[in-house]
């Protein structure tokens, strides 16, 4: 059952007319916001799973981004070496789902990620056929802020650290994340050798990772190469431009400005234009993010020396046999201060218009088995960050091998030091589009002046925000 076709129409007319304008505040954190958040520290132990109430006779489930279809499960299958951690959540939330609830129809869709969700997404929503859920990452601050999405019930924030739940203008809870991330720098300790640098010294500020790269590329001589900060002309890019800016105690902007005139931004763009010099032609630019990884990971490839991503590129890189290793981000040379951002986080919320009885069925699912400790130690083995209190608290779960990366992301959101990434109170997307494609795509792909760069892309910035 839907809503009534009175109430639909209206959704329908409201919903579209946010999808053309994308009107947004930023996302209140717990910090800014004096409401309470609903979590607390008590839930199940590492390892045990809370048993789900099989419930939702006649009840169909539409569910994005948290179970495999069967295309999904045989490319899992199929891939060398098998299933992934990441394969085995999507897939055993599959399996749990409809063994624990026999009554509830359930639907697995892949619907991709990024721009192409937030698309499809929103189109479903405006033609008043949402699915049970919605997921995403850096639009989910709009989502929650424009009215499309119902709170999340307070027995689900329990035991759900506060920096996993995207809360709106007003205060209240609309999505949680499974999992999510910060930005490390990781390096391939071989090309180091190779170019006579030391393999077991990371850069520690801007100046040194311009020389240590600059020396691989040369030593590779179109073989293998340094590597620099992507500028994606996508979120991948603004993401990972993100933390250098905050090291310099600035932004892209966010709410209703746009900051793309300060010095300290075009400062950092100019570092990012330098760098891209030691990828090779159109890597650092590149629509599809595949081939970086690649260049960094792959079985046979391994030509690129360093890599800036989140913290799951630890548990893929060791497991693609690369000789890893991790580091902070460097700093500005004349003094900054530790900045990064949030990444790969995956939230999930229900919009408005799913009906009672499906909405209560699915955050039963979605609490019980997705966000069990059984299934979130998947995407800890895969290197990242959970939402339980009780996992987050547990030094235990971080020790040994391969969680080097995992423990500095650990450390800083138990210390709550990093956000996600800005978001404007109007035309959220479009003000984005410009700065990747426009800007950070651009300072890359072309030797225009990076002030006038900026220069017109706030101008054509400024307007969206009024």
């Amino acid at each position: 059952m839907r809503t009534t076709r009175k109430f639909a129409a209206l959704l329908v007319a409201m919903v579209m007319c946010l999808a053309l304008v994308a009107c947004a505040a930023p996302a209140k954190t717990p910090a800014d916001s004096a409401a309470p958040t609903g979590a607390g520290n008590e839930t199940e132990a590492p390892g045990e799973t809370a048993t789900p109430q099989a419930s939702g006779e006649g009840v169909k489930l539409s569910v994005v981004m948290l179970g495999y279809n069967d295309t999904q499960i045989e490319a899992a299958k199929a891939k060398d070496g098998g299933p992934v951690n990441s394969d085995h959540y999507y897939m055993t939330n599959r399996e749990k789902a409809e063994a624990a609830y026999p009554d509830i129809a359930f639907e697995w869709n892949d619907w991709g990620w990024a721009e192409a969700l937030d698309q499809k997404q929103r189109a479903a929503i405006a033609a008043n056929t949402p699915p049970s859920c919605i997921a995403g990452e850096s639009f989910i601050p709009t989502y929650a802020n424009s009215g499309i999405l119902q709170e999340v019930p307070a027995d689900v924030l329990e035991g759900i650290d506060p920096s996993f739940i995207a809360y709106g203008a007003d205060g209240k809870p609309y999505a949680i994340a499974y999992k999510t991330s910060i930005f490390m720098l990781f390096y391939n300790k071989d090309l180091l050798s190779r170019a006579g640098l030391d393999p077991e010294v990371a850069p520690t500020t801007w100046s040194e990772w311009q020389r240590m790269s600059e020396q691989i590329t040369a030593a590779g001589n179109g073989e293998y190469w340094g590597g620099g900060v992507p500028s994606f002309p996508h979120n991948g890019g603004a993401l990972r431009a993100t933390p250098f800016f905050r090291q310099l105690g600035t932004d892209f902007g966010g709410n209703d400005s746009i900051n793309l005139s300060d010095p300290k931004v075009q400062q950092v763009l100019d570092y990012i234009r330098t760098m891209d010099k030691n990828f090779p032609a159109g890597l650092g630019n590149n629509s599809d993010e595949g081939p970086m990884w690649n260049a960094f990971e792959k079985k046979g490839e391994q030509n690129l020396a360093f890599a800036v991503n989140g913290t799951w590129q630890e548990a893929s890189a060791l497991r693609n046999g690369v000789n890893l290793g991790v580091a902070p981000l460097p700093l500005p040379d004349e003094g900054g201060e530790i900045g990064n951002c949030l990444v790969g986080t995956v939230y999930i919320g229900v919009p408005v218009g799913v009906s009672p009885e499906e909405t209560s069925a699915f955050w039963d699912f979605y609490k019980n088995v997705c966000l069990s400790a059984e299934q979130l130690q998947y995407w800890i083995d895969e290197s990242c960050v959970v939402p339980l209190t009780s996992m987050i608290e547990d030094d235990a779960l971080y020790e040994g091998e391969g969680k080097a990366g995992l423990r500095v992301a650990i450390d800083a959101l138990r210390a709550g030091t990093y956000s996600g990434q800005a978001s404007f109170a109007k035309n959220d997307s479009q003000v984005w589009e410009i700065i990747n494609q426009q800007v950070l795509a651009r300072v890359t792909m072309t030797q225009d002046p990076i002030d006038q760069i900026c220069q017109q892309a706030q101008a054509q910035i400024e307007p969206l925000l009024k």
